[in-house]
Order: C-alpha cells, then structure tokens, then sequence
C-alpha cells in the first residue's frame, strides 16, 4: 500500500492527505517538494527523512544540487551549509528525534480519517464569503490568505462547484500555472460529484469552470461574465491583477502567506494600494485553522524554521545609513539572525521565493551577495552569478546547437539568439535579485549596491554586469539609471509573468563594453521590424522608452514622405494614406526620447505594432478611431520631422 512519488511529482499530490511520509535523501532532498509533502501529512502521522550518516550528510554528493550545479561545477564542488544549518536548526527540536537504523524502531501512522472530508468553522466563512463576491454586490473583491495547509485552494474548489451546481453561469479560475490550481480543480469536481479533472474548461451542471494563466489575461481572454478566482495571487504581476480590475467586477485574489509555494507578503504591500483606489469596498479574510493538524504544530514550526517559511520583514529603522558589504553566502549559515533578515527581504521582494532558494544562496560557489545593512537587520540585498567564461571549444558547440551546458543564462541567450557569440568567452556577473526595504525605496539604495558589485566585479575580472527581467517600464527605467542598455527582448510571452524577458547590460571592460554597444545598436536597430512581429502584443510605453536613443540612419523620410506627413497633420490627409510615413516617423520621434511614452504608446501600438483600432482605443482609454487620430496629429505637429532627414 505504499505510493511512490518522484520529487518532480510531489505537486500532483497536494490537496490530498497521508498517514505517513518517508522522504529518501539518499536520491536527493529536495526542500520544496518535502515542504509540499509536508503538508499532505495528517496530524499524529510521522514525517521520517531517510538520509546519510549525519556528520557526513552536509558533504553529501546530493543529486538534488545538480539542478543548479552550473557547468564546469560538479556535485563535489557545491557548499554543505544548507544541510549544516539545518541540522543545526532540527537537532534541538522538540519535533525531531535521530534513531538508528541498525536497531527496530516504530513509526506512527495517523488515525484513518472516519468522518470523511469537512470543512472547519473557519473555512466554512470563507466558503461563504466567496461565494458572496458571486451573488451579492458588485465591485466588492475579496482578498483570502492563508498560511501553507490552511484549505485556501479547497475552500475555492467548493464555492466555484456550489456557485455552478446553483445556477452561476460561469467561474474562470487564473493561476500562475496549472499545477497551482490542481487543488481547487479537485476539490470542485468532489463537491459537484464528478470524477477528477485537470485544469481546464469543464462542465458542471451545464455550466463552465474555466482556467486560464496570466499571459491570457493580458491578451483579453478571460471573460468578463461570472466569477474570477485568482489562486496564488502572490505569484502573480501586479499589472496583471490590475487587468483584471478592469474586465472583471466579481474577484477573490487569494494567496499564500507562508509557504513553499511563495510568500503573499508583498503581493499584500503592493496589491492592497491599488484595491483601495480602483474597488475601496473590498474585503479581506484570513484562514487561521490547518486541515490536517492541531494548532501550534511542532512539526510545523521545524518545517518555518528549517526553511524560513516564517521570516517577517521587520519595520525599517528612521534616520539611519545602511553600511554595504559584500557578504560571503555560505558564511551567512552562521549567523541566523542576519540570515533570516536577508530571506526575509528577498521574499517579501519577490514573488516566487521558494525553500530551494535558500539551497542555492547557502551551497552555490557561483552566488555573490551584496548587503546594505543596519547591525543585523538588511535593508538591502543584492544576488548575483557568476555566468560565462567558457573555453573555445565549449563556446563552439554551444553556437552550433550541439551543447546547452547547465546554468549561463545571459550569455547562452545572447549567443544563441542574438548571435553575439563573444559574450560566452567574458565573464558575466548576473544579478538575479535585488531588492530594497519597501520604507526605504527611491532613495539610490538600490543603486548604491549595484556600484558596490559593480565595482567588486571590475576589479576581480568581470567584464559585464548583466540582468534579466520580466519587462516594464518601471523597471527599465530603474536599470537604464543604473548605466544598463538593452541587449534582448524575448520572442516568447512568459506565461507566469505575462511579460517578455528583458535582458541589458553594463560593460566593465573593454571587451565588455565593445559587445554592450554592439547588443544595443542591433537590439535597437531590429527592434521596429520585432514591434509589428513577435513583440506586436508588448506594452507601447515599453516600445517607446526601448526605442529611445536608436539612430535611424536607415529610417530617412523623402520629401514625399514628409509632405504626407505634414498633410496627415494638417487633416488633409487621412492616416492611413501614408502607412509608411507614419511608420518611420514614429520611429523617428521616439528614438529622440522628446515625447513621453504615455502620449506614444498607443500610436506605436497602432501604427508600429498594427493593433486593431478597438483594441488600441479599449487599452489606452481613448474615445474611438477620431480620437486616436487626434492624438496621432498633434504629435505631429509638436514634433515637426524636417524634409530628407529622420528628426
């Protein structure tokens, strides 16, 4: 009777419960996939971790640290802090008991479940309330959160199956992936008295329960009618839940607080400013009880420590100026406090922060930290790699498609989609993370620690500083202020994200600063042809500031050309006489950096991305095709293009 999971299938069981749990580190531990099994485990059941003699553990060639061994790294090269400070944090533990495997010991199983599956007191609210949204006022959202094991996802499988089986035409559930809503699917097709489905488009009673991911929100196919379920809202982009704020007036955005599956703690900070200004009538709820296990849960508490599910951000200290170091990674181990204002930061910062994060920071050679610190508390944080470096040969085989060697992400990209097949002989010091104290942003902290790895990384041979990025405006304009050019926009649409990949440069040698102009000048050159191609969907404001700075050479208007514009602007001439006019021209403006994105982003996305007039005027607020056309000739006329030149 025993079921055998892989680590990479742990997910598929989530939502459901286990009497018992064996997890075998002798194949690998794997910190998110035990976090998730972890929960599964109904209260009075043992957790038994199965792993090598514990003073040889932490040097234990683990497979599991081959999933960020990158290339030349072996297993023997990666750090053993990670298993070190968790033997430190387990041995003390209540929770926790070695036993030696050469002598008869007895496990637990938890009691069989007699009553079958019920929702407590708590979750029956919640149900409730969720189900309010649907029937009672408009434009009145809820925002469920909960910590790990607390029923959120099941709570929503209910009221979508109830809401349906009692006459709602409809509930779309959006999710960062199809994995994350597995639960709730489950859950709804039990209450509906169906067999299991996987995320999808479903009938229940006649009527639909519909997924979609974040990148089909952006593109207009979720459905206005009906009730929209966001699960993991914390995983989420803002602007993407801001979309949603605009089609949908029915919304529960719920999200994890703690756990494995990302920290809700800034999705809290950033998303309740926008709920308060766009739907002030919304409300809030917190799931307090655990499913499968009493409150105060020693296991549960081994569980937060270990893995750092629990780290608060602690409010920032008034008046002070945070010291910058370079902090050794694996040295952090040691030193918990400063450790856990670290983690605490990154998960409040980033979206998707996850126990395997701590792996990576405490066992990676190849990670560099950054901190701005006060004592103990970090104010700011900056993680880089070490990415490229590779010898002749290994760049060969890379460029001709017969090796993708493990890890290198920025010079892989740009030599295998860029052709700037240089970039993978320099050494690439790629920040990954960055993130400042929310009390304490827009004040260069952010900044200052980019110079101070920066400047490490000049002086210890590097010769680019590098980043990638889910692209917006914001944060393009954070790293063009930091010295940054674009070398690469991704083709492809992240799901998650609902954004392009965002990759730009800074040169820190002469090598490195000869490819920054080479990536730019052919980033920028390729870019208006990309806009009506593969990046025809990305915002016009984005468009618009990657565009700044272009020389258009190649983009001069005739005479002809610039009599049509001049006439388009005068009236006389209707716009879509001159489509290739109006193209360079507004190229040609928007690589003089004069106007500001707001005004050309909807001209760009329609003259230059070919977006249909509806959807331009629906996106950017704008009364309609003459309205559009108002805006098109007054741009013209304030920014006059001269006769035989680009402007």
């Amino acid at each position: 009777g025993v079921q055998v999971t892989p680590a990479s299938r742990v997910t598929q069981r989530l939502g459901g419960e286990h009497r018992l749990l064996v997890c075998n580190a002798h194949q690998g531990f794997h910190p998110d996939a035990f976090a998730a099994a972890v929960g599964t485990l109904r209260g009075g059941g043992d957790c038994v971790l199965l792993v090598p003699a514990l003073d040889g553990w932490a040097a234990y060639p683990d497979p599991d640290k081959a999933r960020f061994a990158a290339h030349p790294r072996r297993l023997e090269d990666m750090h053993g802090a990670f298993v070190e400070r968790l033997l430190r944090c387990w041995r003390p533990h209540p929770a926790t008991r070695v036993v030696d495997p050469n002598r008869p010991f007895a496990v637990r199983l938890a009691a069989p479940s007699t009553a079958g599956f019920r929702l407590t007191e708590n979750q029956r609210s919640a149900v409730t309330a969720v189900q309010r949204v649907a029937l009672g006022h408009a434009r009145r959202p809820l925002v469920l959160t909960a910590d790990r094991g607390r029923g959120k996802s099941t709570v929503l499988g209910i009221a979508a199956a109830r809401l349906l089986l009692g006459g709602l035409a409809r509930v779309t559930v959006v999710a960062p992936h199809r994995a994350a809503a597995e639960t709730l699917y489950r859950h709804a097709m039990s209450e509906a008295g169906l067999e299991p489905r996987a995320p999808g488009d479903v009938a229940i009673a006649g009527r639909r329960l519909a997924f979609r991911l974040p990148a089909d929100c952006v593109s207009g196919a979720v459905a206005a009618p009906g009730l929209i379920l966001v699960d993991e809202a914390a995983a989420i982009p803002v602007g993407v839940l801001e979309r949603l704020l605009e089609v949908g007036n029915r919304l529960v955005f719920a999200s994890t607080v703690h756990g494995y599956e990302g920290s809700g703690r800034g999705f809290d900070i950033r998303f309740r400013a926008l709920l308060d200004q766009r739907m002030p009538q919304w409300r809030a709820l917190h799931l307090f009880e655990a499913l499968r296990w009493p409150p105060d849960d020693p296991l549960e508490d081994a569980l937060n420590r270990a893995f750092l599910l629990d780290a608060e951000l602690a409010p920032a200290p008034s008046g002070v100026t945070p010291v910058l170091e370079r902090v050794d990674p694996a040295a952090l181990a040691g030193q918990e406090s400063l450790l856990r204002s670290t983690f605490a930061l990154l998960v409040n910062a980033h979206y998707q922060t996850r126990p395997s994060d701590l792996r990576q920071l405490l066992d990676n050679p190849d990670i560099h930290l950054w901190l701005a610190r006060h004592g103990n508390q970090v104010l700011g944080v900056l993680l880089a790699c070490a990415e490229g470096d590779f010898d002749a040969d290994t760049a060969q085989q890379v460029v001709s498609g017969r090796r993708r060697p493990r890890g290198h992400l920025l010079p892989q990209s740009l030599a295998v989609h860029a052709g700037l097949d240089q970039a993978l002989g320099l050494r690439v010091l790629r920040v990954q993370r960055i993130a400042v104290h929310p009390q304490l942003r827009r004040r260069r902290f952010g900044r200052g620690l980019i110079e101070a790895a920066a400047d490490w990384a000049t002086r210890h041979g590097f010769d680019l500083l590098g980043c990638a990025f889910a692209a917006d405006a914001e944060l393009l304009a954070f790293w063009h202020a930091s010295r940054f050019e674009a070398a690469r926009l991704g083709t492809r649409v992240d799901p998650a994200s609902a954004a392009h990949s965002l990759f730009m440069l800074r040169g820190l040698s002469r090598p490195g600063l000869g490819l920054v102009g080479q990536a730019n000048r052919q980033f920028q050159q390729g870019l208006p042809w990309s806009l009506a191609a593969s990046l025809s969907a990305i915002d016009g404001r984005l468009g618009a500031l990657l565009l700044r700075g272009r020389v258009c050479d190649d983009l001069r208007l005739s005479t002809a050309e610039w009599l049509a514009l001049a006439r388009v602007a005068s009236g006389v001439r209707q716009p879509a006489t001159a489509d290739s006019a109006l193209w360079k021209a507004l190229v040609a403006i928007a690589a003089r950096g004069e106007a500001a994105p707001d005004r050309l982003a909807p001209l760009l996305a329609r003259w230059l991305q070919h977006q249909a007039f509806d959807q331009v005027c629906r996106t950017y607020g704008l009364s309609g095709r003459r309205g559009l056309e108002r805006c098109l000739r007054e741009l013209l006329e304030q920014n006059p293009l001269c006769p035989a030149s680009h402007g």
